[in-house]
């Protein structure tokens, strides 16, 4: 019994970036929503978190987007 509960939770362990809303498929929004935060563009890492291919080219709009929204401090 205690090995199937531990066999069970390193495969969920796995499938945690499968199906994560930071592994696309939808790149150009979670582009957007990085740069909507500020972050760096994140495209590599997510290539490598995810293992699946990034579209680097939807991506990189969509954080020009989100980056272009961010609200400007006042000064």
């Amino acid at each position: 019994m205690r090995r199937s509960v531990m066999v069970f939770v390193l495969g969920l362990a796995g499938c945690a970036g499968v199906g994560s809303s930071d592994c696309g498929p939808d790149w150009f929004a979670v582009g957007q929503r990085d740069g909507r935060m500020g972050a760096g563009s994140q495209a590599e890492r997510y290539a490598a978190r995810c293992g699946t291919p990034v579209d680097v080219q939807r991506y990189e709009e969509g954080y020009r987007d989100g980056f272009s929204q961010r609200p400007r401090p006042v000064v």
